[in-house]
């Protein structure tokens, strides 16, 4: 019975600390021209972090934000960091990724001051976490 004790421990701790590792927080800023070894590992990061409840993870660097979770919505804003933060996700327009999920984020550059919403095929998330966003403690907008 010990010896099963402290196997379930030890695999606890490793899981716990697999988690941390993925949602450690680095700073909010990314680089936003070609990344460091630092920043391309931030980069490489992606989960929803338990002390704010936002989504960070890395994207696609000159990603276009828009007023409303569609293609056709006006562009609002510009996302120039390659590693970001969002703060909620919501059902829209299909979009390159083959799916229906846009995360919303405070762009670099925005014409209105407000959050805007960039397709999940920006955002280099798993399709499985993209399925269901809220599944993995990311709020829906």
């Amino acid at each position: 019975m010990t010896v099963k004790h402290i196997k379930a421990t030890a695999a606890s701790v490793t899981v716990a600390a697999a988690m941390a590792g993925i949602l450690a927080a680095p700073s909010a800023q990314a680089a936003t021209s070609a990344p460091s070894a630092p920043a391309a590992a931030a980069a490489a990061e992606c989960g929803v972090r338990a002390h704010d409840g936002r989504l960070w993870c890395g994207n696609s660097g000159s990603a276009p934000t828009r007023a409303e979770p569609f293609h056709e919505s006006p562009i609002t804003g510009l996302l120039q960091s390659t590693f970001s933060y969002f703060t909620c996700w919501s059902p829209g327009g299909l979009h390159g990724g083959g799916n229906t999920t846009w995360y919303r984020t405070v762009p670099d550059w925005s014409s209105d001051g407000r959050e805007g919403y960039v397709p999940a095929d920006w955002v280099f998330t798993p399709s499985w976490f993209d399925a269901d966003p809220s599944r993995y403690g990311l709020r829906r907008c």
